[in-house]
């Protein structure tokens, strides 16, 4: 069995091996639900906006909550926005950034894949997103911080795509975008031929391919599987 996983791996990283016949030389991954586990953040948030007087009126409790948001994921739309702006709640409980926490391989296959590969960031982010990096202890991994924040558009749109692999000196097809979104990191980095893999965590590992457009190149279910495929 663990023969098999390999060998479908592996063919799956065909993008760059069989397209180019050049290795992947710059990996980006995305932040939320990829490399920081969200979990306890949002069990959190859909608490709180529960206890609001809006949320009580139509009687919404946290899982409710909770449900609307993974609907809005599958749908390929916003997550918390989409539920406030159908419900027209005004009052919205906090993200809270302390909250986060890595999950327990990042830093481990961060620390392997920087001996090999250069290693970048693509994500929709608040500001402060380099200090966070820096308080997880993992900012010195990446060369290439491209964060939503210091731009003045968001993924999915494709320019902090085309921004990130300028920046990294590569083509894009010796890039590989990891992320936890179809909508938001495989569909914009494929249709800029970078390489792509899907990792299966959190809301947006509740989401299927609508279209050939949306399927990655690789699905993963952990950080852990990223050495299986390119070390």
């Amino acid at each position: 069995m663990f023969i098999i996983i390999i060998i479908s791996l592996y063919i799956g990283i065909g993008f760059s091996m069989d397209r180019t016949r050049r290795t992947v030389k710059y990996i980006f991954f995305d932040v939320g639900y990829t490399l920081v586990d969200e979990s306890v953040v949002w069990e959190q948030r859909c608490n709180a906006q529960s206890l609001t007087d809006e949320a009580k009126a139509l009687g919404f409790t946290p899982q409710m909550i909770y449900n609307e948001i993974v609907q809005a994921t599958v749908a390929f739309k916003p997550q918390y926005r989409t539920v406030m702006n159908k419900y027209g709640f005004t009052q919205q409980a906090p993200y809270c950034y302390e909250l986060e926490k890595l999950y327990g391989d990042t830093e481990h296959v961060l620390q392997k894949l920087s001996e090999k590969y250069t290693l970048g960031i693509i994500a929709n982010q608040a500001d402060g997103l380099s200090e966070r990096l820096k308080a997880w202890g993992i900012d010195g991994y990446f060369s290439t911080v491209i964060s939503s924040w210091d731009y003045t558009f968001m993924k999915p749109d494709i320019r902090l795509f085309q921004a990130a692999v300028s920046q990294s000196g590569c083509r894009a097809d010796e890039t590989v975008m990891v992320g936890d979104r179809l909508d938001n990191d495989v569909y914009p980095a494929k249709s800029i031929g970078m390489g792509t893999v899907w990792i299966k965590q959190g809301f947006g590992g509740m989401q299927s391919p609508k279209t050939e457009e949306y399927e990655p190149d690789v699905e993963i279910n952990s950080l852990s599987e990223l050495l299986i495929l390119f070390l």
